[in-house]
């Protein structure tokens, strides 16, 4: 509950601290005494957008204002503290501060003297204040701010229904994220797997597998270009090694007399055998050289058009490797790459599984979802049921309500879009409350509502801005007792022109204009008197002194009574 509000150089109050109790309180008073510059510093105290109209709030030529709530700590805004780091006292206090600079107001906000930014101040909003203003049509615009309303009407069974639909569809949705990655990574995928198949396939026509085949058909080629000067050369070294040149004898000759001659010579000498065996072993070698120059010259026996495939050859490897600019052994690497990377493009089984574990999850979300709508169909009735007696104790008789169920795409909070429709007069259809009723009968359908609500809600402070708008007589009187119920859990601020509301209060504030030092105030007066609430309600009735004074006793009479 809000303890004490106190203001710093705030227009039309200046300098100025209020005490507030719990239960229900009442601000009262003439038109332009301050009520609705009242309301607005609660709104501005926890303001949950940006509004230049903020500034007005300010006095004029001053440097410095500010607005300071005082609240008590309720256990849902004890855990909201804590989870946003704040230290936890008896008391919150809640600061918004003007400062000018540059000609211009800055303002921030504080929670326990400490700067926070406004999205934390808006968060906070919403767990001590609910305000229900003139004009305000949130709850009858907004079907989102309706379908919560109704959730929270359905308690735990509900709300264990709405967390399975969450989690089903958490899980549903990152399934479908996942199929829809691989299928779009397939989609744009198709011309680059069209292109590295082309790539492949180019490659593989070429039949690449020794990654030293250039610089050996480039040895090839220069042996085939000098084939005839190849043929002589061998054909000079043969000849001088085993055969004779016209009459001189050939190396082989020349040795195997050498060994002839050292053998004999040993026989006589044997000191000589170790120069016997080493000259034995070069004439093999001799031999064993004749022998590989025989079948290299064999090698020379080509088909000369072997030259004109294998420069062709050549030409296209130089060809490749200028078109992919790599060598011969990158290429190779290259190809294989491909096929590693094609083989992997095959996401067809993938796809297969991925689609049909999204078809099962799908299935599990849309039966959550279909038992979270029926369940919330059930609870509609009661609402309606619930809204209408409501209504007609407010004096719509022949009122009628109903929610209107539209199934929309399956998201976090189900398949779900519900409409408030309403008809106050027999004979007209149905149509939504923003469309239909009167400005009366919206001040009433809202009370109504937060009447019904309150009790499922957070126990914040619940502030009504002339909600008795268009409502007398025995209608008044249900107005306050509602109010007055309201009370009994929670703390409750109306601003009224009814006498008969006013009475109904355990706390009353008279807002009064005055004009001190040629500037106009708004004077805040706590009636702890019964003369003075009887006067004050003698006001708001009129006419008759004697009759609005006889007539406000018996108000606060009838309400101690």
């Amino acid at each position: 509950m809000l303890n004490s509000l106190r203001f710093q150089n705030i227009a039309l109050f200046e300098n100025l601290e209020i005490d507030f109790d719990k239960g229900f309180t009442v601000f009262t008073g003439q038109t332009g005494s301050g009520k609705s510059i009242f309301i607005d510093t609660l709104n501005a105290l926890l303001a949950n957008k940006k509004t230049s109209l903020d500034n007005r709030l300010v006095a004029k030529g001053s440097a410095f204002s500010s607005i300071e709530g005082v609240f008590s700590v309720s256990q849902k805004t004890k855990d909201w503290l804590i989870d946003n780091e704040f230290d936890v006292n008896e008391e919150l206090i809640v600061t918004r501060e003007w400062r000018l600079k540059e000609k211009k107001y800055k303002s921030r906000f504080r929670i326990n003297g400490v700067l926070v930014n406004r999205d934390q101040i808006s968060e906070l909003r919403s767990l001590l204040f609910d305000f229900t203003l003139q004009g305000d049509n949130y709850i009858l615009n907004n079907s989102f701010y309706q379908l919560s309303l109704l959730d929270s009407l359905g308690l735990k069974k509900i709300q264990e229904s709405i967390t399975k639909v969450k989690e089903d569809w958490k899980i549903w949705n990152e399934s479908n994220l996942r199929l829809e990655h691989v299928r779009n990574k397939i989609s744009d995928s198709k011309k680059e797997f069209e292109e590295m198949q082309y790539i492949y396939q180019d490659l593989d026509k070429l039949q690449l597998e020794d990654p030293d085949e250039q610089t050996k058909l480039e040895i090839d080629q220069n042996r085939l270009s000098n084939l005839l000067r190849l043929k002589e050369g061998v054909k000079s070294l043969l000849i001088r090694l085993n055969e004779s040149l016209n009459e001189y004898p050939s190396i082989l000759d020349h040795t195997t007399f050498c060994i002839n001659e050292l053998k004999a010579l040993s026989k006589i000498d044997s000191s000589l055998e170790p120069i016997f065996d080493n000259f034995y072993r070069i004439t093999n070698n001799i031999n064993e050289l004749i022998y590989q120059i025989n079948d290299y010259e064999k090698t020379l026996d080509i088909d000369p058009s072997f030259l004109n495939d294998l420069q062709v050859r050549l030409s296209t490897l130089k060809f490749y490797q200028k078109k992919y600019h790599r060598n011969i052994a990158d290429l190779i690497n290259y190809k294989n790459e491909l096929i590693n990377c094609l083989s992997s493009q095959d996401s067809s089984n993938n796809i297969n599984q991925l689609s049909s574990y999204e078809y099962k999850k799908r299935i599990i979300r849309d039966k959550s979802n279909k038992e979270l709508s029926i369940l919330r169909k059930t609870i509609a009735l009661q609402l309606e049921d619930k809204l209408i007696m409501t209504l007609k104790n407010l004096g719509i008789p022949n009122v009628r309500f109903k929610v209107v169920f539209e199934e929309c795409e399956p998201t976090v909070n189900g398949i779900d879009k519900v409409n408030f429709v309403f008809s106050a007069n027999p004979g007209l259809p149905l149509a939504p409350l923003s469309e239909t009723a009167s400005g009366g009968e919206k001040s009433r359908v809202l009370l109504a509502i937060k009447a019904i609500f309150s009790t499922f809600d957070q126990p914040n402070l619940l502030i009504f801005d002339e909600i008795d708008t268009g409502v007398s007589g025995s209608v008044s009187s249900y107005v306050a007792n509602l109010l007055s119920d309201l009370s009994k859990d929670r703390q409750v601020f109306c601003v009224t022109h009814q006498p008969l509301i006013a009475a109904f209060a355990d706390n009353h504030f008279s807002l009064k204009k005055a004009v001190i030092a040629d500037k106009t105030k708004s004077i805040v007066i706590n009636l702890k008197e019964i003369a003075d609430r009887q006067r004050e309600l003698a006001l708001l009735a009129g006419g008759e002194i004697v009759e609005a004074s006889a007539y406000a006793a018996s108000l606060l009479e009838h309400k101690a009574a």
